[in-house]
């Protein structure tokens, strides 16, 4: 049985807590206003001793604890103490995936990382953070979006970065301390301007006791998210110890960001290709921007994706756009700038006064007071931590890059294989191998199963649906198209949902390695297309043209494996060969149909392109013409 404890500290029992109550010791209560308390206007949230997710926000001890048993219960998920902190304590990673860092074709996996909690008192941050560690291990074997990641994708979390500070924040859940100088001031409001120890420390703990007693270091430490190296110190208070955004003395001075250039590590760097720095509060993606035109429109892309989900989920976390090549030392500019990737400061919820919604804590129905919305309430933090996982899994998804068409097969209406083809991946390139390539017959029945290389399609209970705040075409596109005597020809084969596979069987039977990762169809081979003899063959390119849910369309050429460098995706092409970052239509397979099968005709005739039939041959025009004359 899970142990469960809810730890009742109320403002009547503050004498209990290790502080002289003082005038520079001062509380969050529910309803009460004085000099020395100011009302939230909700119950105080405290901490939770449960190994699982409850209504309200969990003990760092028992998060941590039930970090560690999922590690140790679960081989895909990997634990991995990447620090120390001022402290001492430890400072601990999560690495999610298989035993190697190839994918399924031999290919160095892509790598993401996630970061939890460097404000201490954003208490909404490990609890979304968990709730994705979660998600990922209880759909570890889902045969579709999660098993992909853990196959193909190196997955990092570091859920509690500055573990000091949070232990700080949980062991004073309702008593903060004011800044010196403001002891004089006659209203509760005031003196609660600029609360800095106690439940609301933000900085780390060098040199800072964790009795809250201690007036000389209340203000000590160092703001992590200022203590990058790209921009670091360009605010006009980084270099004031006591500011609140004090950013150190060199950049990654601090145990704590050394620790998340530790967990960046196991990716490792060079394999990143997304990073998100998980705060409170305002629910919006704060965006750098770097003097890259590519990364930039990728990143607005996926923000809005992102944005997207998040709105299907009832909420509406919207990218705020950084101005190009500007910054201010955060971990998400450090990673935008120095890596080149899509790269973001998630602010969970409450709203901080945007598109007209109530300021912090007064979006909860509260009195808005100062620094409140870092307070959210126990009934909010479920539904939070369910809003976030749909639109944090996708951005994994969507930069795990483009599906490329692994295998064709084609078989006649007995079954029997007529057309075989599959990429072979070495190193950076692949290489088709057609291994039958036999004559088909204009007019008659024929099989298709076409294998990609990631699971193509959502489900929802089953059922084929677009992914939360997605929307695509969810039926593939498939056609057959080349030239002949006759001009360039192109016929589409009808197709459906119901040709996304969701049974496993595998060549012609069903799906192969993910759900949704193979489509099926019966089709009849064209005949209404001209060419020139009754002998030989004529080619005709399949062509398929698909999105993955994510919105990413096909790596329109195989053969040069799709990565990320310099900001931009590499060896992904469009419809017409050219790489870039859009991808389009396959066109890499070129099946023989046999001449005497299709419509003939005796010199170059009009173009028969679009879905209609040929083109009346001339010899059936001779003949009918004769026939018109005897019965004259």
């Amino acid at each position: 049985m899970v142990r469960l404890i809810k730890k009742t500290v109320l403002a009547s029992s503050i004498a209990l807590l290790p502080f002289a109550a003082s005038g520079e010791v001062l509380t969050y209560t529910e309803n009460t206003n004085s000099n020395t308390e100011l009302a939230v206007g909700y119950p105080l949230p405290v901490p939770v001793d449960s190994m699982t997710a409850v209504s309200g926000f969990r003990s760092y001890e028992f998060l941590k604890s039930h970090h560690q048993a999922l590690a140790l219960a679960n081989a895909e998920m990997t634990s991995v103490q990447v620090g120390t902190t001022h402290n001492g304590r430890e400072i601990i990673a999560y690495r999610f995936g298989d035993d190697n860092n190839t994918d399924l074709d031999g290919v160095t996996e892509p790598a993401f990382l996630v970061n939890g909690t460097i404000h201490a008192r954003e208490w909404q941050s490990p609890e979304v953070v968990t709730e994705l560690m979660e998600q990922i291990i209880e759909r570890k074997s889902d045969q579709g979006m999660v098993q992909y990641l853990l196959d193909n994708t190196n997955i990092v979390i570091l859920p509690v970065s500055n573990v000091d500070g949070f232990l700080q924040t949980q062991r004073y859940p309702i008593n903060v301390t004011n800044s010196p100088g403001t002891t004089a001031a006659s209203s509760a409001s005031a003196k609660f301007a600029q609360p800095r120890d106690g439940r609301m420390r933000r900085k780390n703990m060098p040199n800072v006791d964790e009795v809250l007693s201690t007036e000389a270091d209340r203000l000590n430490g160092v703001d992590l998210n200022r203590n990058s190296s790209h921009f670091f110190g360009v605010q006009p208070d980084n270099s004031v110890s006591t500011s609140l955004i004090y950013g150190g003395a060199n950049p990654f001075s601090e145990p704590e960001t050394q620790a998340l250039l530790q967990a960046a590590s196991l990716g490792p760097e060079s394999r990143l290709r997304f990073y998100q720095d998980s705060h409170s509060f305002s629910r919006v993606l704060f965006v750098p921007q770097p003097n890259n035109s590519r990364l930039n429109a990728i990143t607005q892309s996926v923000a809005t994706k992102y944005q997207n989900t998040t709105i299907n989920q009832g909420a509406n976390y919207f990218p705020v756009i950084d101005q190009v090549g500007s910054g201010i030392a955060t971990t998400a500019d450090y990673f935008a700038y120095e890596h080149l990737i899509p790269s973001w400061t998630l602010e969970i919820e409450p709203p901080q006064g945007f598109q007209g919604e109530p300021n912090g804590g007064a979006f909860y129905g509260g009195t808005g007071a100062s620094h409140s919305g870092f307070i959210a309430p126990d009934s909010a933090i479920a539904r939070i931590r369910d809003q976030l996982a749909p639109a944090q899994l996708l951005m994994f998804y969507h930069q795990a890059g483009p599906a490329y068409v692994k295998s064709v097969r084609i078989a006649d209406a007995n079954n029997q294989v007529v057309y075989a083809a599959d990429w072979q991946t070495s190193g950076n390139s692949r290489t088709l191998n057609v291994s039958t390539d036999t004559n088909l017959t204009g007019g008659q029945q024929y099989k298709l199963w076409v294998q990609f290389s990631k699971p193509m399609r959502w489900r929802s209970g089953g059922n084929l649906a677009q992914y939360p705040g997605q929307s695509i075409t969810i039926s593939p596109a498939v056609s057959f198209n080349g030239s002949a005597s006759g001009g360039s020809f192109s016929r589409s084969l009808t197709t459906s949902n119901s040709n996304w596979q969701s049974q496993s069987g595998g060549v012609l039977a069903g799906f192969e390695t993910y759900i949704d990762d193979v489509i099926m169809l019966d089709f009849t081979m064209p005949s209404n297309v001209n060419v020139s003899s009754a002998s030989g063959t004529t080619n005709f390119n399949l062509s398929l043209a698909v999105q993955d849910f994510a919105g990413l369309s096909l790596d329109a050429n195989p053969a040069t494996v799709v990565d990320w460098a310099n900001g931009a995706w590499t060896g992904y092409e469009n419809s017409n060969g050219a790489a870039g970052d859009t991808g389009g239509t396959d066109n890499s397979y070129a099946v023989k149909v046999a001449n005497s099968s299709l419509n003939l005709v005796s010199g170059g005739g009009g173009s028969s392109g679009g879905g209609g039939g040929g083109a009346m041959s001339w010899l059936l025009l001779l003949l009918l013409s004769g026939f018109a004359i005897r019965r004259k």
